[in-house]
């Protein structure tokens, strides 16, 4: 035994030669020299889009390009309001390197706040499908997110056909498709850096065709969903038959609506809707599942904000009705569903009666702010439509911030009684089977209600638009 133990030094040294002799024979036989790379761009400023040869990435280095003498551009990643611009630059090395070389197309992109359905869905997701089937959609692609407005590390369904995704944070290797660059530098033989700003918003300087949508809502419908998901168990059935199939969409926290048994008890006297309640506040409603919980709905009831988004994934001739709350309204949904060619409607109620108060909320917002309202000023704060006084001595300049902020995000109530009508008149305005999304657009009240000026402009009646295809 003490003979044998003076040789497990060298058994170690041998064994450790062996490691090296493979793993720089593996080098050779799987790395090649790289020599440059070179680049062409379409577009201007913040709607930039370049396509690379010969583009690398590695953990040390992170993204880079090789080149003896020239820089590479800036390119804005984001597509959202320009605000949110955050320009990339790949970095330049000046010299060959040894790398792997990549024959797939990498495509390079930034995501809007991935925490939010919506903004994942309009400003981010659909943006790089849209860049991927404008190149081609080529098979055994690769993506990269390069950039990313406002993170909280979460767990994105990148529903796009690429084999795997690059990321630089390791909290955000999150699924199976991410995967942090390693030590072995790749190189790419064509990348298509940014997706040019495009988005259906109004602060987006390039339009996503309809068709682009469309293609993306099938692409989505491909992948399996389970049955099991609780985002479809919890759908609750309130009348099982019906000529109308409508979904009652509500939030558990902010902009709740408070009287929604009261909509439902009146909906059911109606007597031709089948009705359920949808509750997308669950972790187990990603993109697919939300999709097959609304794809057979004909109207889609939901407070403002982040479920309207599913509206995507409805029928063709579907509608969403927005409620909103007594003293805020918004158009972001009405220029998204005007883009994908769905129906959209804002029921607003103006009266005392459909007014609620949360003055924990008032007092969370006011927080953000560090102020501190006595009782008198907290109720005009939450109880009149312009209290920009009372805020104006706090907040100089930013008073109206935490004001729009609580109208925005506060309960509301459903005037029921003038909500049916509204509804009604929305069912009747129906186009015939036949009539495209646009034609339908030239008559009120069809596609979009009546203070629609905007979207309607830009989304349909754009010559460029989403629509100037058809």
């Amino acid at each position: 035994m003490i003979y044998l133990k003076k040789y497990i030094p060298y058994l170690f040294l041998i064994l450790l030669s062996l490691y090296l002799l493979l793993y720089i024979s593996w080098q050779a036989a799987t790395t090649e020299t790289i020599e440059q790379s070179s680049w062409s761009c379409q577009g201007e400023g913040r709607n930039t889009i370049c396509e690379f040869t010969n583009f690398c990435v590695d953990s040390k280095t992170g993204p880079f390009i090789i080149h003896a003498d020239r820089q590479p551009p800036k390119l804005n990643l984001i597509n959202a309001d320009e605000d949110g611009d955050m320009w990339f630059e790949p970095k330049r090395v000046d010299r060959p390197v040894k790398a792997i070389r990549m024959h797939q197309t990498l495509f390079v992109y930034g995501l809007y706040s991935p925490f939010h359905f919506s903004h994942f869905l309009y400003n981010g997701l659909i943006p790089l499908y849209s860049t991927m089937l404008e190149y081609g959609m080529p098979p055994n692609a690769w993506t990269m997110r390069a950039l990313t407005h406002w993170t909280k590390n979460t767990r994105v369904d990148l529903i796009v056909p690429s084999h795997k995704d690059i990321v630089f944070d390791s909290k955000d290797v999150l699924t199976e498709k991410q995967v942090e660059a390693g030590y072995q530098t790749m190189c790419f033989s064509k990348a298509v850096v940014g997706t040019g700003n495009r988005c259906s918003l109004w602060h987006c300087d390039r339009h996503i065709p309809a068709a682009h949508y469309a293609s993306f809502k099938e692409y989505v419908f491909t992948k399996a969903h389970q049955r099991n998901n609780t985002c479809l168990t919890s759908i609750v059935h309130h009348t099982s038959a019906g000529k109308y199939r409508v979904g009652i969409l509500n939030r558990k926290s902010t902009r709740h609506i408070t009287n929604v048994p009261e909509l439902i008890d009146r909906l059911q006297k109606e007597g031709d809707f089948d009705i359920r309640s949808i509750d997308f506040d669950q972790s187990a409603c990603d993109i697919v599942h939300t999709a097959q919980a609304v794809k057979d709905l004909d109207i889609l009831i939901a407070p403002f904000g982040n479920g309207l988004g599913a509206g995507l994934f409805m029928k063709d001739d579907a509608v969403v009705v927005s409620i909103s709350a007594r003293w805020y309204s918004e158009d972001w949904f009405k220029y998204a569903m005007t883009a994908v060619g769905r129906r959209i409607f804002n029921f607003e109620c103006g009266r005392a009666e459909c007014q609620e108060y949360e003055p924990a909320l008032a007092a969370s917002i006011l927080e953000n702010y560090n102020v501190t309202l006595n009782a008198t000023e907290m109720q005009a704060f939450m109880t009149e439509q312009y209290p920009e006084k009372t805020m104006r001595t706090y907040l100089p300049g930013r008073e109206w911030n935490p004001i729009l902020q609580y109208q925005k995000d506060v309960a509301r109530r459903v005037d029921v009684e003038s909500f049916i009508p509204y509804l009604r008149m929305i069912i009747k305005n129906k186009p015939p089977k036949g009539v495209a999304y646009p034609d339908a657009c030239n008559q009120e009240n069809v596609c979009c209600d009546t203070k629609c000026k905007g979207p309607l402009d830009r989304n349909v009646r754009n010559e460029l638009g989403p629509w100037q295809e058809l």
